[in-house]
């Protein structure tokens, strides 16, 4: 712009050099009077934005400064000053006290011996007989008699360095750690006053009054007094053992969330409780398990699995539902037991019980025998073949023996399962919507719709109660619309139905089934090579009676005024070959342990009409 002015005034009005000089410095003067970018008369152009500054160097350290000391001195030929008597230095608002040191001005450190105290602040506060302080880098370094206080804390070591600059204290050969709960000892360790938190390695173990904990490493809240886990770890108290290798244990309200497959173990040693992640109130005594819950009793000899889990060790009760299943070993043959809610449940009975088995209608053969009842032979008998319905030891459950003490006090165990129930033993199967056991009675109910399978043969009513003895079928009862199918061939089925049924066991093997009201039945006889004779044996009654012997048929009797028909095979007509609601569900039947989980539904042709509702058990949660 200057250039073109001077251009212009030259060629135009044809000013001398010495004019021209003039007019550049009066612009000159004007514009350094407009704009502060001119600086005594000579022109700056606009400068381009600065680039951020570097960081300025850090300051320099703080140099120690003496306080107070009763005598200062210095050896011949040396700087090191030798400070006695109630010596305090100051150094960065840390105040460092001792009996003497030899303080180093040009190293900007200093040694102390004996009464050694550091003070930071109104909250920390180090104790020791020799302390090494160096000034530049602010670490300290106590030995003998190490004593760390902080608010509730107390740490003691004979080796401890602080770094004040990033105010941790840590010691290496070994140290304790004491607040108003707990004792944490260990190798290694390390203390963060500004958050209050404790690191221990190698060899730590962590003392309260209710238990006692090991690990090779954990971290530890003063203030939350909260346990961090990291390592395998074992908590032992006197209601048992906790094994972990992830997770938090608060010491003050023994709340614990444990993590990868942790174990509970109580204090008899014969219950196990693992899961993926296990919440644990040592306190309440319960815990809720999350992804794989395993319970087991070692002394039932039951095993409870599923998805989520609830254990509670102080009423002795569990609860596992999300694909649960029960395994039930006391036996040769385990039972596994599928239903979307299984539950362990103990009961309290202060006065010890006298077991009494269930009234049994003795029935007077003699006095029943009329002119108008039946005697089959086994030649020409139904041969229903009830007596391999099921063995006698098919439904073993867990032999929960009554725990006695001084006052008579029983404890009894009720298993629940209900919805979707499904059952597998090698000897036999079942499925039912509810099912129930009560150690107190020994009895098994299974309720809405049960069926059971024993090879070739199924039975199933309303409800089913199984009376257990040792373990061992006593008695079964089938109540209402009892059924009972023997198959066979794919054409040909055995059939009993009745109102209700009882089959009675001794020594393992039916001894004797008892049909009650509006009783038919349907039978195939066989040959001595097992092969079908040919004819149908049809027979209705009232009641009807089957003896056996040593697990064989040996007499039926039939009462009062039986009506029966035998039919070959040529003259029957297709509806003869079924009784009215005959129903063959094998295609619902577990067929091995990892079956129970099948999803499946009755077919339309095979669900039964709606009938008067099962006395169902209090599902309450």
């Amino acid at each position: 712009m200057l250039r073109r002015f001077i251009t212009y005034i030259t060629q135009r009005h044809r000013i001398p050099a010495v004019g021209i000089l003039c007019l550049i410095a009066v612009y000159a003067s004007a514009q350094a009077m407009l704009s502060p970018q001119v600086n005594a008369g000579v022109y700056q152009a606009p400068q381009k934005p600065q680039s951020p500054q570097k960081p300025q160097q850090k300051s320099q350290p703080k140099v120690i400064e003496i306080i107070f000391s009763k005598t200062v001195s210095k050896r011949a030929g040396s700087d090191i000053q030798i400070l006695k008597d109630s010596v305090i230095f100051l150094h960065d608002g840390a105040y460092l006290y001792c009996d003497s040191a030899y303080y180093d001005e040009k190293a900007n450190a200093f040694e102390a011996f004996s009464n050694v105290r550091m003070e930071q602040g109104d909250t920390l506060f180090l104790y020791g007989n020799y302390m090494h302080y160096e000034g530049n880098s602010k670490l300290v370094m106590f030995r003998e008699n190490v004593r760390l206080e902080h608010g509730s804390g107390t740490l003691f070591t004979d080796s401890l360095n602080y770094d004040r600059m990033m105010n941790i204290g840590y010691y290496f050969d070994g140290g304790m750690l004491v607040d108003s709960l707990n004792e944490l000892t260990s190798y290694w360790g390390q203390y963060e006053p500004n958050i209050k938190m404790a690191t221990f390695k190698d060899s730590v173990i962590l003392i309260n009054d209710r238990f006692t904990l090991y690990s090779d490493r954990l971290k530890y809240n003063t203030d939350t007094k909260i346990a961090d886990i990291y390592t395998p770890t074992k908590i032992v108290s006197d209601s048992g053992i906790i094994y972990t290798s992830k997770g938090w244990y608060n010491t003050e309200t023994e709340e614990s969330l444990l993590l990868d497959q942790s174990t509970v173990v109580n204090k008899e040693g014969n219950r196990i409780l693992r899961g993926d992640s296990i919440f644990y109130n040592k306190a309440k005594g319960y815990g809720e398990v999350f992804g794989n819950m395993f319970l087991q009793d070692t002394t039932k000899r039951v095993i409870l699995r599923g998805h989520y889990g609830f254990y509670n060790e102080l009423d002795d009760s569990a609860l596992a539902t999300d694909s649960a299943f029960c395994i039930e070993y006391s036996q040769g043959d385990s039972l596994y037991i599928h239903a979307d809610t299984l539950k362990l449940i103990a009961i309290v009975d202060s006065v010890k019980p006298t077991k009494v088995l269930p009234p049994i209608q003795k029935l007077a053969i003699a006095d029943s025998l009329s002119t108008d009842s039946i005697h089959l032979s086994p030649a020409d008998s139904l041969h229903i073949l009830h007596q391999s319905i099921l063995p006698a030891d098919s439904l073993p459950l867990p032999p929960l023996g009554a725990k006695t003490d001084d006052s008579t006090v029983v404890v009894y165990r009720q298993i629940k399962a209900y919805y979707g129930v499904r059952f597998y033993r090698s000897d036999m199967q079942g499925i039912c919507d509810s099912l129930q056991f009560n150690s107190k009675d020994s009895v098994l109910h299974m309720y809405k719709d049960p069926v059971l399978w024993n090879t070739n043969r199924q039975l199933y009513g309303d409800t089913i109660d199984i009376y257990m003895n040792d373990s061992t079928i006593d008695y079964m009862h089938v109540k209402r619309y009892s059924f009972s199918i023997e198959q066979k061939d794919s054409v040909h089925y055995n059939q009993l139905k009745a109102r209700s049924m009882k089959l009675f066991f001794e020594d393992k093997k039916l001894n004797r089934v008892l049909a009650e009201g509006n009783v038919e039945t349907v039978a195939y006889p066989e040959e001595k090579n097992k092969e079908l004779s040919g004819i149908l044996n049809w027979l209705e009654s009232s009641y009807l009676e089957i003896f056996m012997k040593d697990g064989a048929f040996e007499k039926l009797v039939a009462w009062p005024k039986p009506v029966g028909k035998t039919t070959p095979f040529e003259l029957l007509t297709s509806d003869q070959l079924r009784l009215t609601d005959f129903y063959w569900y094998d295609y619902l039947r577990p067929l091995d342990k990892d079956d129970i989980f099948r999803k499946v539904s009755r077919k339309t042709s095979d669900i039964k009409p709606q009938r008067s509702k099962s006395s169902v058990f209090n599902r309450e949660e």
